[in-house]
């Protein structure tokens, strides 16, 4: 039980500083007021998201929200901590990972059972400068940047073992 202490300690870290992040734009800001971080690249910009990833499902009725973005992640971080528990052993990789994208679900799962929606406020852009065209991404915020990164090294491990299995059977 032990060695699995550090990866608790990265998701409870995770969901606090998430959690305290949104807590600290909601107290300090009025939705939607923007606070340049860095001019023409970065701001924090108070949002609620009612939807997932870009606002998808945002308009759906109470019940379908309540079963898609409050059970169901209920049911996916379940899935999640199994994975960790069965893959933990064979890829330290894929062990982070599940911990990213795991303290994400949660984090993102405490605003929406607790407000309703998500609090989002990072916001990434460029209004283009020389020949580069301007730009915005979606608004996120602390879990969403852990489930993305944990997504990337999923990805990553997938590659891992496809190139792994290739040299195995060209081997043959």
């Amino acid at each position: 039980m032990k060695r699995y202490i550090p990866y608790l300690l990265i998701v409870i870290f995770l969901v606090w500083a998430d959690q305290y992040s949104k807590l600290l734009v909601v107290e300090k800001f009025r939705l939607y007021e923007k606070l340049a971080i860095i001019p023409g690249f970065l701001d924090f910009t108070h949002t609620r998201n009612t939807g997932i990833a870009f606002s998808l499902g945002g308009d759906l009725g109470f019940w379908a929200r309540t079963v898609l973005f409050k059970i169901l992640p209920i049911g996916i971080c379940a899935w999640i901590v199994r994975e960790f528990l069965r893959e933990f052993d064979n890829s330290k990789l894929l062990a982070v990972s599940y911990t990213l994208i795991l303290a994400g679900a949660i984090g993102n799962l405490v605003d929406r059972i607790r407000l309703d929606y998500v609090v989002d406020f990072i916001a990434v852009y460029s209004n283009g400068f020389w020949i580069f065209p301007a730009w915005r991404f979606a608004i996120f915020n602390i879990a969403d940047s852990a489930v993305s990164i944990g997504a990337v090294l999923l990805v990553l491990q997938m590659l891992i073992n496809k190139k792994k299995s290739s040299v195995n059977v060209s081997k043959l």
